[in-house]
């Protein structure tokens, strides 16, 4: 590894400080060197040396190994640029969560290498072929795979059972629901709020199917999120199937209605208005009276969805553990991660272990990294 010091891609040095959510300054004080040393390493103009690189990675918490790599790194399409998040989200934060999950994205790419999963059917469709109706879109597409009429039961199984791969992540803030990543080696990533409720993650997962599915020619950021919403609504809540649902609404009868088609009183207020199964004074009354009951903050508790879980990464993992027979020592080497952050992120919630040999060798990872962080 001494060696290699010139081999170091910079652009790992740069995605890795900013999914630490460290600036340049704040690495440099760190590293105690100044700014333009941080920033000729980053613009490729200035080699590390090894004793430099063993306290960039301490500072940054990546192995050496992981500032070596030459893995493509796919920035997010049009599609999904403009994902669900509020617009209070910070430029710092927002940058943070993107280099996460190209992180997170060059590890599924490299485990992918390993497992075939086969091919995906979330295909493209060009919305100006339909009259730029994105509801249309999602009517194909449920007839296209086989639902039947009314609620979508368990929209996480459906998209992983199309050949998407939802991932739970901590975006470390509620401010952003999910994003769709997708690249030319590895299916669609839908990456998911693991604090949102089952009804708010149902309708952000169909939203950044839309954005996955409906291709457009528009730049229009206001255009591209009403196409995804509208083909979400349609998508979980089709016209002609909920149109008499919905016709005669009152605050108990959205109770009822949430628990059937499984999703949100508001989303469903919502829609009544926008199909006209409801009057604009009605819409108006029972808003006031979603505000007044407290239900457009936090819908009653008891009226909460089971969850839903993902579960094809999970099969994947299993697959270096259970078939391959990988160590977490060796797997976090795989992914170019310290062991104890692999452990987090895959092992301890994915892993089912059913080998001995597995076991005591998590028995023995667990020893070393408790005698590491006595010394």
């Amino acid at each position: 590894m001494e060696n290699n010091y010139k081999l170091i891609n910079p652009e790992m040095v740069t995605l890795a400080r900013e999914s630490r959510g460290i600036t340049q300054p704040e690495l440099a004080q760190k590293l105690q060197v100044n700014q333009g040393w941080i920033s000729r390493v980053e613009g490729g103009l200035r080699n590390i040396q090894p004793e430099h690189l063993e306290q960039v990675a301490t500072v940054l918490n990546y192995p050496k190994e992981f500032f070596i790599q030459r893995e493509k790194i796919y920035g997010l399409g049009i599609n999904s640029y403009f994902h669900r998040k509020k617009q209070s989200l910070s430029g710092r934060t927002l940058r943070q969560i993107h280099a996460s999950i190209y992180i997170r994205t060059m590890h599924i790419v490299k485990l992918l290498r390993g497992v075939d999963i086969g091919e995906s059917q979330i295909k493209s469709i060009n919305i100006d072929d339909f009259g730029g109706d994105a509801g249309e879109i999602a009517r194909l597409l449920r007839a296209s795979w086989k639902l039947p009429h009314g609620p979508v039961h368990n929209i996480v199984s459906i998209i992983e059972d199309m050949g998407g791969i939802i991932i739970p992540f901590d975006f470390g803030t509620n401010e952003i629901d999910a994003i769709y990543h997708n690249t030319p080696e590895s299916p669609p990533l839908f990456f998911v709020n693991v604090f949102s409720p089952t009804d708010r993650l149902r309708f952000t997962l169909c939203h950044e199917l839309g954005h996955a599915v409906i291709h457009s020619d528009t730049f229009d950021p206001i255009a591209i999120e009403q196409q995804a919403h509208s083909f979400a609504a349609e998508f979980l809540t089709p016209k002609s199937d909920i149109l008499t649902d919905l016709t005669e609404l009152s605050l108990e009868r959205l109770m009822v209605l949430k628990q059937y088609w499984k999703v949100s009183m508001s989303a469903l207020l919502k829609r009544a208005g926008d199909i006209g199964a409801i009057t604009p004074m009605r819409s108006h009354q029972l808003w006031k009276q979603m505000s007044k009951a407290g239900f457009r903050k936090h819908e009653p508790p008891e009226l909460n969805l089971p969850y839903e879980e993902p579960n094809i990464l999970k099969r994947i993992v299993d697959v270096y553990f259970e078939e391959m027979d990988y160590t977490p020592l060796e797997f976090a080497k795989l992914i170019k991660l310290e062991p104890v952050e692999a452990k987090q992120l895959y092992i301890e919630p994915y892993v089912s272990i059913k080998d001995k040999e597995t076991k005591r060798a998590i028995t023995e990872v667990k020893r070393i990294l408790r005698d590491n962080s006595k010394n």
